[in-house]
């Protein structure tokens, strides 16, 4: 009886053994089968697209009243400040340019647009006593260099000025253009509601 329970006993550690190196074998197996059996790949690429297109706008400031009155004779300024804002990144330039010539007008009765010395060239304010001028400066971290500090130059005909530019994308970009009036101390400029319609553009640089 005993001999029969040792013999029952080695075969159940035989069988134990063999069910451990079986799933020791097959787990193995499992693993490394891809390698042995040469599993097989294949990969594919898309490119994925996206424009974003290109967009520029200007702000809407209020009209501008030039301060003082001028009685007589005397000079009166005033300004307006725009804004660009763009996603181009090659950047944006902004112009100005008056809808009449000379671009001060009340009914018949006109301010001269004002003669720099050099045409195109802004410069330091100076009218002859005898006439009544009207022009235009800016100022901003973009604006052209030529404008300088204090200086103007008068609106030719119905022409775009540029008047400032940056060669990268911006939001909210300040230009200030400063528009002045003058009648000369021997000037009879007469009396009326003077008015000047000037067009700002903003545009996309190339």
């Amino acid at each position: 009886m005993k001999r029969n329970k040792n013999i029952i006993a080695s075969f159940a550690k035989a069988v134990s053994f063999s069910l451990g190196v079986f799933l020791i074998l097959t787990i193995g197996y499992w693993i490394v089968e891809p390698n042995i059996v040469g599993a097989a790949v294949d990969t594919d690429d898309v490119i994925v697209n996206l424009n974003v297109l290109s967009t520029i706008s200007l702000n809407t400031p209020s009209d501008v009243n030039m301060a003082p009155d001028i009685t007589g004779t005397g000079s009166s300024t005033g300004n307006v400040v725009w804004q660009v804002t763009t996603n181009d990144s090659a950047g944006w330039k902004l112009e100005v340019e008056a809808s009449g010539s000379p671009a001060m007008a009340s009914g018949g009765d006109t301010f001269a647009d004002y003669g720099e010395a050099v045409e195109g060239t802004p410069e330091t304010w100076s009218i002859a006593a005898s006439v009544s001028e009207f022009g235009f400066g800016a100022t901003g971290t973009y604006v052209l260099a030529k404008y300088g500090a204090d200086k103007y130059m008068g609106f030719n005909s119905t022409t775009n000025e540029q008047v400032s530019t940056n060669s990268a994308e911006g939001s909210a970009v300040e230009t200030t253009v400063i528009f002045k009036a003058e009648v000369g101390a021997s000037k009879s400029q007469p009396s009326g509601a003077y008015l000047a319609t000037v067009t700002a553009t903003a545009t996309t640089l190339p």
